[in-house]
């Protein structure tokens, strides 16, 4: 038994659907559903009644979600006790990025070696829990217009705050080897033929809601992934070496342009994600932490 099965298990109850509780948690319906059915069967008896119109508590489930709350909320009072010193390390975690990886590279002409850096990449999910943790002071997240007040919710239970930034577009990236590079932009109907990476760890991603975004005109599901990876350097790689695109953040900040990678924006596309960083409200942000958060700014 561990704290995200207890975590998993309180939200479904509070939601009262999986796929509810899914979107709250940023993280898939199956990976709560297995999450919490390990749990039953660490215990032995079943904690959820599962029908068509949703969860609920079974009595057993009842019992064990009242201790369940106070396991979660003693949890977040003991990860506020003992904290990493902030006065010589900047803890940050963050969505992958090459920019905010070069961002930290000023960080370092900047501040020089007075200071350590522990720099995470992660998922929402992953990154909500860092700062909630104490492992890192400040993530840096988009999350979706629409979603954004339930992102909220799922951060009051983290004792998080979100400083919104900006709202970016999604754009498609493309290297010299595709036969689209030299083109300005591209429409939604066209992606169906293009060939495209996905990471594989992080179900809050764009791709998720490119159908509502299109206005219908482009499935996510027909949308035809060749490559499932999490790794920066295999996904520019293949950007530069072939004829697979990848979806990411209308986000390119010039100075920081290195590769000859091109970013095509979708013809009719509105911007939807909204970029801001999550922090403890009851720790005050460092100096270099406000720094990194002053300069991400400027980039947006």
């Amino acid at each position: 038994m561990d704290i995200k099965q207890l975590e998993f298990f309180s939200v479904a109850c509070e939601k009262g659907s999986l796929s509810q509780a899914a979107a709250c948690l940023y993280t898939s319906q199956p990976h709560i559903s297995k999450t919490i059915r390990t749990l039953e069967n660490e215990l032995g008896r079943p904690l959820l009644s599962r029908s068509g119109k949703g969860v609920r508590p079974t009595a057993y489930g009842e019992t064990v979600l009242e201790y369940a709350n106070l396991i979660l909320k003693a949890a977040a009072t003991i990860s506020t006790l003992s904290l990493p010193d902030t006065h010589n390390s900047l803890r940050l975690s963050t969505y992958p990025s090459n920019m905010i990886s070069r961002l930290l590279v000023d960080f370092y002409k900047e501040w020089g070696t007075q200071f350590h850096i522990e720099y995470h990449e992660g998922s929402v999910e992953e990154i909500t829990d860092h700062v909630h943790q104490g492992i890192s002071e400040i993530g840096i997240v988009y999350v979706a217009l629409k979603q954004v007040q339930t992102f909220q919710h799922i951060l009051s239970h983290k004792n998080l705050e979100f400083v919104p930034l900006d709202v970016k577009k999604i754009c498609v990236y493309v290297g010299p080897s595709h036969p689209l590079y030299h083109t300005e932009s591209i429409d939604f109907e066209d992606l169906s033929n293009l060939k495209f990476m996905r990471g594989v760890r992080d179900f809050f991603s764009m791709e998720h809601h490119l159908e509502r975004v299109s206005m219908g005109v482009i499935d996510n599901e027909k949308l035809h992934h060749v490559v499932y990876t999490n790794s920066d350097h295999l996904i520019i790689d293949l950007l530069l070496h072939s004829d697979v695109c990848s979806l990411g953040l209308d986000f390119m900040h010039e100075p920081y342009t290195q590769y000859a990678i091109k970013s095509l924006p979708i013809n009719g596309c509105e911007p939807f994600l909204q970029m801001g960083y999550v922090f403890n409200p009851e720790r005050a942000l460092s100096a270099h932490a406000r720094w990194v958060v002053e300069r991400f700014r400027k980039m947006l």
